[in-house]
């Protein structure tokens, strides 16, 4: 592995920091969506895999920029008190909210996947063998996310539209 100039490091630091504004976000809507009983339980494992790859990130942007990602708790703390704010709406709960729902978190899940495909296309070169490695198991678990997110908003878009 190659080290990265300072300034690239930074910016694949800020690139991986803007990601995990989105991750926050993407977590609430996860827990929402997998407290939902019309999904069937097939999204309960979501939130946890989301929390666990936005943990993975924090540290990954850490190792490459050097710096603390001391903003990152207070913006998943935002996002909690949004969800508490909206969770009584039900944002989910409706068949039309819904498939808006799990519209936005299959665009959330398909950009982290765009993420990690960054990552690996950097390649060893700029990133250690180790996190390219979990980056190509973070893709696939992230082909699958989506792929069931894709099946579920069929099915909802069918309940509304047919």
């Amino acid at each position: 592995m190659t080290t990265p100039s300072p300034y690239r490091r930074q910016l694949l630091a800020t690139y991986l920091r803007m990601h995990l504004v989105g991750a926050g976000a993407g977590i609430r809507l996860a827990e929402l969506l997998a407290g939902d009983p019309w999904t069937d339980g097939r999204l309960d494992h979501l939130p946890d895999e989301l929390a666990d790859e936005a943990t993975f990130a924090r540290g990954w942007a850490a190792s490459v920029s050097g710096l603390s990602e001391s903003w990152v708790p207070p913006t998943f703390a935002l996002t909690a008190g949004v969800r508490r704010v909206v969770a009584p709406l039900r944002p989910t709960r409706g068949r039309f909210r819904r498939v808006l729902a799990l519209e936005a978190m299959r665009s959330l899940v398909l950009a982290k996947k765009a993420m990690w495909e960054l990552g690996i296309a950097l390649g060893d070169d700029v990133v250690d063998l180790g996190t390219v490695e979990q980056l190509r198991i973070y893709d696939e678990d992230a082909k699958r996310q989506a792929r069931t997110l894709q099946e579920l908003h069929q099915r909802a878009s069918s309940e509304v539209f047919t």
